[in-house]
């Protein structure tokens, strides 16, 4: 069924419960960030919280096989689908139902945007800044192509380029925790005393009603570990969905926090908590998968000869 690069599908499609034990193989030493909470990993969200996707998915696909449907209507169907199946982590299948949507409608940036996020994840970087090329000449306006061009131009080590599209997109919502700490990320491949100024000088301004302004206080050391792992607790309740959102941004941004102190043993193993939760549709679910790509290609290339 999954027509991406082998190397993704094995990530994408890898059993649950074959992924915990990997995982926990993986973690046999308690790792120092975390401690020893198992509590931690999972949520206790349910299968069936996907039920009612997975209707509409059909309902949508009955829809489809209709003949009389004008090109604009069957082109909104296939993008509904397509959202439906991203959201399911079903991607291939949603790369489909976008590339057969832009077929019909040309100018629908949105397909635009998800394909070049595709690409991105690929680690196909000038195909998604293509792609995201072409939804800001659909829309100039269209904020998360920024960030997702920047992403892009990030992940292929242009950081100059990157900038400028992270403060166009951190500029438009400046107590955005997450807006702050890409551009953290960005910022300190270039100039790390500074990088870390300005985080600080921008954390002033987030907001506390989202998840990671914690967690950009935690970067600060303004609260610790245990603190943080207490207000996970009090933020979400543990069987709601936004309780694996909270596990999936928080475990995501550890690893990228120890992959900066190059302890990739540990970076690594946080980028599979990232996912193991399966919020499909979450950036922080998408380049986790990305990052853990990035290291096993670091892992497995042969050295240079002298």
């Amino acid at each position: 069924m999954c027509q991406l690069q082998k190397r993704v599908c094995s990530f994408l499609y890898f059993p649950f419960f074959s992924l915990w034990l990997f995982i926990a193989g993986c973690s046999s030493s308690p790792l120092s960030v975390l401690g020893t909470d198992s509590q931690l990993i999972f949520s206790d969200t349910k299968p069936q919280e996907h039920l009612d996707q997975e209707v509409v998915i059909a309902k949508l696909s009955q829809v489809l096989q209709l003949e009389k449907m004008t090109r604009e209507d069957r082109a909104a169907f296939y993008f509904e689908r397509g959202v439906l199946y991203d959201s399911l982590g079903l991607w291939t299948l949603s790369r489909f139902d976008f590339s057969q949507a832009i077929q019909l409608k040309p100018k629908m940036a949105d397909a635009y945007n998800y394909l070049g996020i595709y690409a991105l994840i690929e680690g196909d970087y000038d195909a998604a800044i293509d792609y995201f090329n072409a939804v800001l000449t659909l829309d100039p306006h269209y904020s998360y192509a920024f960030f997702n061009r920047g992403l892009s131009f990030y992940y292929s080590n242009r950081y100059t380029e990157a900038e400028d599209d992270f403060l166009t997109f951190y500029q438009e919502e400046t107590d955005n925790p997450y807006r702050v700490l890409w551009l953290y990320f960005n910022e300190i491949k270039q100039n790390p005393n500074q990088a870390l100024a300005l985080l600080k000088q921008r954390s002033s301004k987030l907001s506390n009603q989202y998840w990671g302004t914690n967690i950009v206080q935690y970067y600060l050391d303004e609260i610790s570990l245990t603190e943080l792992r207490e207000r996970m607790k009090q933020y979400a309740n543990k069987s709601s969905s936004q309780y694996a959102e909270v596990l999936t941004e928080t475990y995501f941004y550890l690893a990228k926090q120890q992959l900066m102190l190059h302890n990739k043993q540990d970076a690594i193993t946080l980028f599979k908590l990232a996912m193991v939760n399966q919020v499909y549709s979450f950036v922080e679910y998408r380049f986790a998968l990305l990052e853990l790509l990035r290291l096993s290609e670091t892992k497995v290339r042969p050295q240079s000869q002298p």
